[in-house]
């Protein structure tokens, strides 16, 4: 049987690999379109920054190497046309023709230009290969570059944006939405966006880039920015052209069609990587999701399925991390955008919580957000600190895949010794406060309840930290009374109206509801996050109407 596969990235050399440990006897050949193969694309941007100092550490193999170690064909600067199923053939620009009884698809998605004045700049650069990166390397070293522009608030935007930063050059990322990193909510997000800024990154939120100048940039509020440089991450989009011309079938999402083998719409076909369309683990719909470790699991699938081995891809949950000048920022599943798209109903927590025991050195504080169903399953989490987000986010990625829910977490054994997590972990504490939600022994109240505006008679704020910590920095309109006093003033806190406690991270205020629940009361609710989430987005709410009023007074 000969098997050609089209992409020489993780998806197409994984597809060879496994075929070849499969079956000897298969003919395997790989058509790569450039001259770069199994390249690790997202080590890029490290590469751009110095942390990888030799682009060849980046390359996974060699088509030599495939050669000679699996007898894999590997053809560079080979770039399909045309696929021709009828006869069972792919047509390559300036090459013969190859014949296949298998085809694989693994091409990839690629970096759109949007369609703004300037952006065919020779200043204006995409990451996509280490060529690429080779090019921005050498504008900066001859050009002197002092300031840089990044389109895009996502995961390549913000690591370009760190990139550039580290090179010394003076950095703006401008992002259309509210927020950065589009899987994370806004609450989550503050944290980074404060970061960002104490880092010396420019942010600017809810705005666009309407023209590219030769020094200067436009953005949709009318404010010009300096700039010599800027890099387009503004998200993939699927390279359909192939599969179009060749009538096969696309998704609702907008991705190649595929079954659980990963077959196309032609059953000789099979597909694998950023383009396809796979089933969303939370809402059960097509959707498109660009990681490589999927597209190297989906590798599994076809050539196990071509050598006729029972495997099937099963629905994905969607994982994410980067690390953003020391913060690690990772996430699983939906976000509250995603949810209330689809019309599930869910409850949040947002919890502070150390990385291991408080008297070891070098403990930090993570926020960890989690999204559940009212029935108790895990829809979606993130978290931002720098500690090991990435081991908690591990544990409830599993944890939601395995169908267990958000308020058994609360009994999960882990390994404990101080150095590496608490006697109760950070996920212990998540399902436990995940189980007084569901089990109505606490209610939880969210930052747009307590903003000065929303604020009303109807709601009292009460502030349950010590008086010189209430002196020293409190919430508007709040009031004080400490937990150790909070029994001997029953009386000052009314039944007949909304009350709201907080501290600085929310143990306490949970340890005072459950006071005041003791003693009767059924009105009381604890401040999502504390006083510390409060203030990470006031800070950014209060930046960004900064930049507002400054280019009211400008205009």
């Amino acid at each position: 049987m000969k098997i050609v596969i089209i992409g020489g990235g993780a998806a197409g050399t994984a597809t060879a690999t496994r075929l070849r440990r499969l079956n000897e006897n298969d003919e395997i050949v790989i058509l790569e379109k450039s001259k770069e193969l199994a390249v690790s694309n997202c080590g890029l941007t490290y590469y751009l920054s110095g942390i990888v100092k030799n682009k060849e550490q980046l390359i996974g193999t060699t088509a030599e190497q495939m050669k000679h170690k699996y007898n894999i064909d590997v053809r560079l600067n080979a770039e399909v046309e045309a696929i021709n199923r009828k006869e069972k053939t792919v047509s390559l620009i300036n090459r013969e023709e190859e014949s296949y009884d298998k085809l694989v698809i693994t091409i990839g998605a690629y970096q759109l230009r949007p369609d703004i004045e300037g952006v065919l700049g020779e200043q204006i650069f995409t990451i996509k290969d280490i060529a690429s990166i080779e090019k921005i390397k050498d504008f900066i070293k001859y050009n002197g570059v002092k300031n840089a522009v990044i389109m895009g608030g996502g995961f390549i935007g913000i690591e370009a944006a760190e990139s550039l930063t580290k090179l010394g050059i003076h950095t703006t990322i401008v992002e259309a939405s509210s927020h950065i990193l589009p899987s994370f909510d806004y609450d989550t997000a503050t944290t980074l966006h404060n970061h960002l800024r104490q880092e010396g990154v420019n942010l600017y939120l809810n705005q666009a880039i309407t023209a590219f100048g030769e020094k200067k940039v436009t953005l949709s509020t009318g404010r010009i920015i300096p700039y010599d440089m800027a890099i387009i991450a503004t998200g993939v989009r699927p390279d359909l052209k192939l599969t179009v011309m060749a009538d096969l079938e696309i998704g609702d999402s907008g991705g190649l069609k595929v079954n659980k083998y990963m077959q196309t719409s032609d059953k000789d076909i099979y597909a694998a990587g950023d383009d396809v369309e796979i089933i969303d683990f939370i809402t059960d719909k097509p959707t498109r999701m660009a990681q490589a470790g999927l597209a190297v699991k989906q590798a599994k699938i076809i050539a196990d399925h071509i050598e006729g081995i029972s495997s099937e891809f099963k629905p994905a949950l969607g994982t994410s991390i980067t690390e953003v000048f020391g913060y690690t920022a990772a996430s699983i599943g939906a976000n509250e955008k995603k949810l209330k798209e689809n019309n599930i109903e869910y409850y949040k927590l947002n919890l502070y919580d150390s990385d291991h025991a408080s008297y070891i050195p070098e403990n930090e504080k993570m926020l960890i957000k989690l999204l559940f169903s009212k029935d108790g399953k895990i829809l979606g989490a993130q978290a931002v600190g720098k500690g090991n987000v990435d081991k908690r986010i591990n544990i409830l990625s599993l944890a939601a895949q395995n169908k267990i829910n958000a308020d058994e977490l609360e009994m999960d054994e882990f390994c404990y010794a101080p150095p590496y997590s608490s006697g109760k972990d950070v996920i212990n504490n998540l399902g436990s406060m995940a189980d007084n939600i569901l089990s109505g022994r606490v209610k939880m109240a969210a930052y747009e309840e307590i903003d000065r505006k929303n604020l009303t008679d109807e709601t009292m704020l009460i502030d349950i930290r010590s008086p010189k910590d209430f002196k020293e920095g409190k919430i508007p309109n709040a009031i004080n009374i400490p937990i150790t006093a909070l029994r001997s003033n029953l009386d000052s806190i009314p039944h007949d109206k909304k009350v709201i406690l907080y501290c600085r991270y929310g143990v306490g205020s949970y340890i005072a509801a459950r006071i005041l629940a003791n003693r009767g009361f059924d009105n009381i609710y604890v401040l999502n996050g504390g006083m510390e989430l409060y203030n990470q987005i006031t800070l950014d709410r209060s930046i960004n109407e900064a930049q507002k009023d400054l280019e009211r007074k400008a205009s």
